[in-house]
């Protein structure tokens, strides 16, 4: 069976679930190692990252996703320029941007570019390795709107709609149950990474249930917006992938 990866930042390390016959949790310091220890293996990647970026405005994946999450939009940043995101100083950034830059764009910059410049190096990579985003997955798996997902009820709700994953639902709900209270000082993924372990989880679980491959395939996929991606400057669409509604 094949291997899907479903990578999320966690805020020191990339957190990377691995859907297939046995599922696994791990994380990895850079982008690049997550490449190099599980993406040769694996069918997809799915990141919750910006991928392409635009040469002005915003993207229209980023617009759509917003659409889809309705009151919860605001937990989708609306990615900036190129010439934005590649800008080191804040105050500079910020004026390039019309003299508005929200702070957790600005702190997500540096992932941005990590990934950016990983696919710009390793033209392996790009085939195999897409864009998604957690919420917009959870929302088109649920049939009613998801309490916030920092809550006991949001992580149970969240993690119910995995079960069709068998292996995968076990494995999270293990990991997620150890970590309830707290962890050994040493273990990186933390009782504070549980929303991030849901955010992979879920990735994973997408790019399974989509039995997503390489771009050479030519397969098709449900995906935001839901006209033609555009490519950025450097050939990388700009999409956000997400999974087929549950009937």
């Amino acid at each position: 069976m094949a291997t899907y990866l479903g990578v999320d930042w966690a805020g020191s390390c990339w957190l990377v679930v691995a859907a297939g016959d046995e599922p696994t949790v791990t994380t990895e310091p850079s982008f690049l190692n997550v490449w190099h220890e599980h993406g040769h293996d694996a069918a997809s990647v799915l990141v919750d990252i910006p991928i392409g970026l635009p040469e002005r405005g915003t993207r229209a994946c980023d617009e759509a996703a917003m659409d889809v999450l309705g009151p919860r939009r605001s937990t989708v940043f609306a990615i900036p320029s190129r010439e934005v995101v590649e800008t080191d100083d804040y105050d500079t950034a910020r004026e390039l941007n019309g003299d508005t830059l929200a702070s957790q764009s600005w702190w997500l910059f540096p992932r941005i570019r990590e990934v950016d410049v990983f696919l710009q190096e390793n033209e392996d990579a790009t085939d195999h390795v897409y864009e998604s985003h957690p919420e917009v997955c959870f929302a088109k798996l649920a049939t009613e709107p998801l309490p916030p997902k920092d809550t006991n009820d949001g992580r149970d709700e969240r993690l119910a709609l995995l079960a069709d994953a068998p292996a995968l639902h076990k494995r999270i709900d293990t990991v997620l149950t150890e970590r309830e209270d707290g962890t050994e000082w040493h273990d990186r993924i933390s009782v504070g990474k549980r929303d991030d372990l849901l955010d992979a989880a879920v990735l994973a679980y997408t790019a399974q249930q989509l039995e997503l491959g390489s771009r050479e395939t030519d397969q098709t996929y449900p995906h935001l917006p839901e006209d033609p991606a555009e490519d950025d400057e450097l050939g990388l669409p700009m999409e956000i992938i997400y999974p087929e509604m549950k009937r």
